[in-house]
């Protein structure tokens, strides 16, 4: 890795620079004792102070300058040539440590830069030294220049010429005998031509200038409204015909001219802007409409969302109300179901039969009412007794009778079906399910267990207050068996009789509590035996419970089994 100065390529940017620096104009290069850094820096300060750049940063180059000024003048450098936006970015440890690779392209723009302030400076410098020159030493005027000249001014004099602008009142001529009316005459002269600044100058010493004159040109008349009233009036009185006929062409061509701007491009796009503007207010209207179209659909919409959201709760309730009723039925005995929709169909088919006879029996209930006021009207038409008409009469309505009778006992015989069925129902009811035989049956078990629990608690008490007692028995008759015996004891010493009759009390005693032993075991053998009965038993059951569950279990997969076979075969 060389170092930076060291590299060919940056001493060949190096010497470019320097000759770039040379050929704009800083000469301070050709200076051997100067390093390349200050000339760098000298040469960008000296190129930015010559683009005449307006900033606010002090960029002017010292010699002699310790290293952090140096490395300041470096920062301030960037700065000045981001702010001047130059093409090309730097950075300020590049110029120190010399870079000539990146500080080339910077050096060649400010050049550039310089030379193009140059020429600006110098066609400013040209132009206004040839204006200096031209004012003080111009070429002399010749005769015919000096004609034109004076004909130039003769014609703004003509031009400017003085005119009367107001007209005194007072027509009649007055001798000026004295001075003051003099001086009226000549300011009211002036007056008349629109001199008055040169009056008002001339009076300065005059308090009140601006008030004679006011004075002076209220006895005046202006003189072009005056002229122009009078041609007016003798033109509207002498040619009002063609006066007529000029309004007439003005309008015509005035017409004209509106068709044409019409046809023209303007007045096609006024035109189309009209048409644009007519389309836009039918475009609005469709909006609108469409809008109100669309409130509604979605109002409707609404509408129908709400009524599917009813129907869909409705839809889940009745699939809530099957499923409960396929639970129900599936908990009810197959058999029994069978029955009761046996029962259900006939009650069906029952109420349908009746409706039907009810509308058949309501068709000639009417026509034997049509037919009943018929011959009513004819009995009424003839009232003879004796007639086939009244023997037909009677035949309808003993007919009637038979009918009405027969419709009595089939209602009464569909009464006792309806109770039948009622009652076939209620006796259903009252079978209690496998469901709620299997509820029975575990709360029959709870029950069970918890009567057991109980018994054997009660037992265990009993049996434990019974030892207890016994216990407090024994150890009684104990306690006074040897009270017994240390009360006799010391008469019993006193004499060998005594003792005799001591040791057969103590063997007696013995043969008492050995008996009583005796009986105490064989009750303890016996409740042995009993329990090791009771053992035996309780096996016997287990097995029994064991085998009860299996049967139980078996017979349930074979309804299970039952049911799938009849459902599928149905």
């Amino acid at each position: 890795m060389f170092d930076v100065r060291e590299d060919p390529e940056q001493k060949a940017k190096c010497d470019e620079t320097m000759e770039l620096l040379l050929a704009a104009g800083y000469f301070r290069v050709r200076i051997k004792g100067l390093s390349d850094f200050d000339k760098v820096v000298g040469g960008l300060a000296w190129s930015i102070q010559a683009c005449n750049f307006a900033v606010d940063i002090d960029v002017l180059y010292q010699e002699n300058a310790i290293l952090g000024q140096k490395i300041a003048l470096t920062e301030r450098i960037v700065l000045v040539l981001s702010r001047m936006k130059c093409s090309h970015a730097i950075e300020p440890h590049q110029i120190q440590g010399g870079d000539f690779i990146h500080i080339f392209p910077v050096v060649q723009w400010l050049v550039k830069r310089v030379f193009e302030r140059r020429a600006e400076i110098g066609d400013f410098n040209r132009a206004y030294a040839l204006n200096q020159y031209d004012k003080q030493f111009g070429e002399l005027i010749d005769e015919t220049k000096l004609t034109s000249f004076k004909e130039n001014v003769e014609d703004i004099r003509i031009r400017h010429r003085p005119k009367r602008r107001y007209r005194c009142l007072d027509s009649k001529k007055k001798r000026l005998n004295n001075i003051d009316e003099r001086r009226k005459r000549i300011h009211s002269t002036l007056v008349e031509f629109g001199q008055m600044h040169q009056l008002l100058d001339t009076s300065a010493g005059n308090e009140k200038p601006q008030q004679e004159v006011d004075a002076l040109i209220k006895n005046m008349v202006d003189e072009k409204s005056k002229i122009a009233t009078q041609i007016v009036n003798s033109l509207v009185n002498q040619q009002q015909d063609t006066l007529r006929g000029i309004i007439e062409d003005f309008e015509e061509k005035e017409k004209a001219r509106l068709e044409e701007a019409l046809l023209s491009e303007s007045g096609q796009q006024q035109l189309a802007i009209r048409t644009f503007k007519v389309q836009l207010n039918k475009q609005t209207e469709r909006i609108n409409t469409l809008q109100k179209n669309i409130e509604e659909l979605q109002n409707k919409k609404e509408e129908t969302k709400n009524s599917a959201l009813e129907v869909k709760q409705q839809h889940e309730k009745l699939k809530e109300e099957l499923e409960q009723i396929e639970i129900q039925t599936k908990s009810v005995d197959p058999e029994a179901l069978k029955r009761v929709q046996r029962l259900v169909g006939d009650y069906e088919a029952a109420k349908k039969e009746e409706n039907e006879r009810r509308t058949t029996y309501k068709n000639e209930k009417n026509e034997l009412d049509q037919e009943m006021t018929k011959l009513q009207a004819r009995l009424q038409s003839s009232p003879d007794e004796g007639t086939p008409e009244n023997e037909k009469m009677r035949q309808i309505e003993e007919q009637y009778q038979t009918v009405s009778d027969r419709l009595q006992t089939q209602r009464l015989v569909m009464a006792k079906k309806v109770r039948e069925i009622s009652a076939l129902s209620r006796r259903i009811d009252d079978i209690p399910s496998s469901s709620e035989l299997a509820q029975y049956r575990q709360a029959f078990f709870q029950l069970y267990n918890q009567s057991a629990v109980l018994y054997r608690q009660t037992k265990q008490n009993y049996t434990l207050y019974n030892t207890f007692t016994d216990m407090i028995d024994y150890m009684t008759k104990e306690i006074t068996l040897i009270e017994s015996i240390n009360e006799g004891y010391p008469q019993a010493i006193l004499s060998s009789s005594g003792k005799d009759h001591f040791l057969k009390q103590l063997e007696s005693i013995v043969e008492s509590v050995n008996q009583s032993r005796t009986k105490i075991e064989r009750r303890q053998q016996e409740e042995k035996s009993k329990r090791d009965a009771l053992n035996i038993q309780l096996a016997q059951l287990i097995d029994k419970a064991r085998q009860y569950a299996k049967v139980l279990k078996d017979f349930q997969e074979a309804i299970r089994e039952n049911e799938y076979l009849t459902s599928k075969s149905k």
